[in-house]
């Protein structure tokens, strides 16, 4: 089953969502667009999973919707659904990109409200999935990583904001540590003060420097590490001006503590921290070495 391909469909879906609730014109037409995208990625993740022998996949949208039907062998519920619909929306975004003609916000919505009746129906129909369950989480390997993203986007769900924050926070601490053990298998972990009295004058200067060096090493790494990564400079401040402070403690678990105030975050802002912990864990999982 192409389940990676309807998980990334969802992914542009949402993307589209955010040109739309944007005023000018320029986002309504690729809204259109990237939403007609995410149906054609659907329908070729259908045609990959149910391949017709002797026949070759189309490149045509309309086409596409042809092939698929003529494999429901006269079964209604095997058809693609609204298929005029969809055929309107391909019309649409054929005259934003071919010809620069841009619909208005009321259409624009309504075009994406098809879109969306498509998936619920299509998801459970050729699938067995329900769309609106289906996150870019799913694409995060990492069982640890990806168990914290989806407690951070059922905060979201149920309005509960610091869940949001501190679970997207502990994703990426847990990501960031998962890629700096592998890079740090080799280092050594002898401690100096750990052959000393622990009252010993001389231990605790000792273990001062220690932690001294220890912190600026993880600092270090740290920042060589968003910086192999590519993340956006801008966007790592925002997360971390907006999340807790995490530490995880010897028993595994996390505990979160804030310096500031935040009774001032929003729901966009929670939003926001849990779609970079989720990019954030994509693009350490890029560098990840391929699991056999």
């Amino acid at each position: 089953m192409e389940l990676h391909q309807v998980v990334l469909c969802r992914a542009l879906y949402v993307e589209a969502e955010t040109y739309l609730v944007r005023n000018d014109s320029v986002h309504l037409g690729l809204a259109v667009s990237i939403a007609q995208d995410a149906v054609e990625l659907f329908l070729r993740a259908v045609m990959k999973d149910r391949p017709v022998a002797g026949q070759k996949i189309p490149d045509e949208f309309i086409k596409c919707m042809d092939y698929i039907d003529a494999t429901a062998n006269q079964d209604e519920n095997k058809y693609v659904p609204l298929r005029a619909k969809l055929i309107e929306l391909n019309k649409a975004r054929v005259n934003f990109k071919h010809y620069g003609l841009i619909p208005d916000k009321t259409d624009a919505r309504r075009m994406l409200g098809y879109v969306q009746d498509f998936f619920e129906i299509a998801a459970e129909r050729f699938f067995g999935v329900r769309f609106s369950d289906l996150s870019i989480t799913d694409l995060v390997t990492s069982t640890a990583v990806r168990e914290r993203l989806k407690l951070a986007e059922r905060g979201l769900l149920e309005e509960d904001l610091e869940m949001a924050f501190g679970h997207g926070a502990e994703a990426v601490d847990i990501a960031t540590g998962e890629l700096i053990m592998l890079l740090s298998r080799r280092r050594s972990t002898f401690s100096l003060s750990s052959g000393l009295r622990f009252d010993d004058p001389a231990a605790r200067l000792v273990r001062d420097i220690e932690r001294y060096v220890d912190g600026t090493a993880s600092r270090s790494e740290r920042i060589s590490l968003m910086l192999a990564l590519a993340i956006n400079v801008n966007d790592l401040l925002r997360f971390e001006s907006i999340v807790p402070i995490v530490r995880r403690m010897a028993a595994g678990n996390f505990t979160w503590e804030r310096m500031q105030e935040a009774s001032h975050l929003t729901g966009a802002d929670a939003a926001f921290a849990v779609n970079f912990a989720t990019t954030f864990a994509l693009a350490v999982q890029s560098r990840m070495p391929a699991q056999k």
